[in-house]
């Protein structure tokens, strides 16, 4: 049962290494040809983008969920698992922001657009850093246990360090755009191998 769970969170790391710099990359240009009128934009239309950001989210919800019954299974990992409980918690609360662009869409709160607009990009800089947050204790904790890991999550732990500390900056934070699929590739290495240990035996 778990194998089959592995396998298809191992196939869902691998398209969100594909996704997620194809879509947050189109995000930095359409900042780039002006911030405050592509955020607005965005808002105000209901596309493929949207669609795709929405695909984005429940991919990395389903492989930190997925991550999170492998600590369990393997390593009895209580905090990791928690951690990534709340980390699948904030993605899910971060992407539900898409909900706007519908209700916009729908033709829905239009004499509050400006404002409604305001409230969710301040609301998504706190989901933001607060999941930093969470990812940086989250991967301090892996940490404490390194010596138990395969090589594969080894790398993994420190990749996570790296990227949580990198997202608490807004140059380096780009860089993430990066280095997080190369930890959701080694992140499907470690599921598609089904239910083998997590821990060097």
């Amino acid at each position: 049962m778990n194998s089959n769970l592995y396998k298809q969170a191992g196939v869902a790391a691998i398209l969100l290494a594909v996704l997620y710099p194809v879509y947050w990359l189109a995000v930095v240009g359409f900042a780039l040809d002006g911030y405050q009128e592509s955020i607005r934009a965005d808002f105000l239309t209901l596309n493929g983008w949207d669609a795709l950001f929405v695909i984005i989210g429940a991919l990395e919800i389903m492989v930190y969920l997925a991550l999170r019954r492998m600590f369990q299974d393997q390593l009895n990992g209580t905090v990791p698992g928690i951690l990534l409980l709340i980390m699948a918690v904030l993605v899910a609360l971060f992407h539900s922001t898409v909900f706007a662009d519908v209700f916009f869409a729908m033709g829905l709160f239009t004499d509050a657009v400006d404002k409604i607009i305001d409230v969710l990009l301040i609301a998504g800089l706190i989901l933001h850093f607060l999941f930093t947050i969470v990812a940086l204790i989250f991967a301090i904790s892996l940490l404490v246990k390194f010596n138990d890991f395969s090589t594969v999550m080894k790398i993994f732990a420190c990749g996570m360090l790296i990227v949580a500390v990198f997202d608490m900056t807004v140059i380096l934070g780009v860089v993430n755009i990066f280095l997080f699929p190369v930890l959701l590739l080694l992140l499907a290495v470690q599921f598609l191998r089904g239910e083998q240990e997590v821990e060097v035996v």
